[in-house]
């Protein structure tokens, strides 16, 4: 009950079923930010595309359409707020498209040739500039995406909409701390420990520092650094580990990103009748 509080929507007593099925799904996604929930991030990426289904039905509400079509300070903020968003969600899918493609030339590399003549020190160097360029680019977002909300005289479904903003941004920043790894993680990340997000096994010092982007990061920079492919199978396997994380990762995001699309055309599709 005490992530219900937090919220000030005015609907109806008798609530329509899609009112109930969405503050469900934003208390769900409320209580697994305060806890630090273990479970997987595309899980998350795939629960927040599930309230976005619902923030959809809400919008075909007779009543919130009125609402929203009486064009004021909020709908425009939501509407600023919505390419905010989908601007992060492109960048976080372009930086794990870049990264996953220097990987695959490094496993090219790993697959062509023999222990004896192998030499992926080019490859290596370009994944890890990719990432440097990477870091930067995620922590620009970071930095940005603090920006303060207003929303200024709100109804029901214009604070719906400031709170799926909110939990959207939460994720979103946990997501690209995790991508970016510990060394950009955002300060005032609701899950101080990210990669618990991602990891249900391993030791603990394992599951609660380090993403599978800083385990990869690490052993390639030992390559670098100190010329060492002795442990050439494990090296293997941490990137077959991270390249289908990215791929979890990418696909969950495609989707989400199709969703925000959604909403943004469906608001301004209300807006404009």
């Amino acid at each position: 009950m005490d992530c219900y509080y937090l919220r000030s929507l005015s609907f109806p007593s008798k609530s329509h079923p899609i009112v109930e099925q969405f503050d469900e799904q934003l208390c769900r996604l409320r209580s697994s930010l305060a806890a630090s929930s273990s479970s997987s991030l595309n899980q998350t990426l795939a629960n927040l595309k599930d309230l976005y289904r619902s923030v959809d039905e809400l919008l075909q509400l007779p009543l919130n359409q009125q609402a929203v079509s009486q064009r004021s300070k909020w709908t425009e903020e939501v509407l600023d707020g919505s390419i905010r968003l989908l601007d992060i969600c492109g960048t976080s899918r372009d930086v794990l498209v870049q990264s996953r493609e220097r990987l695959q030339d490094i496993q090219s590399v790993l697959r062509r040739r023999c222990n004896g003549e192998l030499n992926i020190s080019n490859e290596v160097i370009q994944y890890l500039n990719t990432r440097k360029t990477a870091k930067k680019l995620i922590k620009k977002c970071l930095k940005n995406i603090e920006v303060e909300q207003t929303y200024v005289d709100v109804n029901a479904i214009g604070s719906m909409f400031k709170d799926v903003e909110a939990i959207t941004v939460d994720i979103f920043k946990t997501m690209l701390s995790y991508i970016g790894g510990a060394k950009v993680e955002s300060p005032k990340s609701k899950w101080s420990m990210v990669s618990k997000l991602m990891h249900k096994g391993g030791s603990k010092e394992a599951s609660t520092t380090k993403s599978e982007f800083d385990v990869v990061d690490a052993t390639l920079e030992a390559i670098v650094s100190l010329k060492n492919t002795s442990d050439l199978e494990n090296l293997r396997s941490q990137m077959t580990k991270l390249d289908s994380e990215i791929l979890i990762l990418d696909e969950a995001l495609e989707s989400l990103f199709r969703h925000l699309v959604k909403t943004r055309s469906t608001f301004l599709n209300i807006l404009s009748n």
